[in-house]
């Protein structure tokens, strides 16, 4: 199989799966959101509370991320789609 047949399956593949992967980025986004709430409220400005709001960016970077990648996965899917069909 050739590589642009596996890329074409890989953004064929289905709805389903990009929407899973979807939801595993918004809620890494959201987690990360909340993580950063939290920091930002609970603890007392110190070396701690700089570490935790890193922890809670870069878990809401990797969100973010993981999201927009499925989308773009899902909206290349569609476009393969609509531009292969007979």
């Amino acid at each position: 199989m050739s590589w642009k047949q596996r890329l074409q399956n890989h953004y064929t593949g289905g709805l389903d799966k990009g929407f899973q992967q979807f939801r595993m980025g918004v809620s890494l986004f959201f987690v990360g959101a909340v993580m950063l709430y939290l920091a930002n409220q609970m603890l007392s400005p110190s070396l701690v509370q700089e570490l935790a709001v890193l922890g809670a960016l870069t878990v809401g970077g990797a969100g973010f991320v993981w999201a927009m990648m499925a989308h773009l996965r899902m909206l290349i899917g569609r476009l393969i789609h609509f531009f292969t069909r007979r």
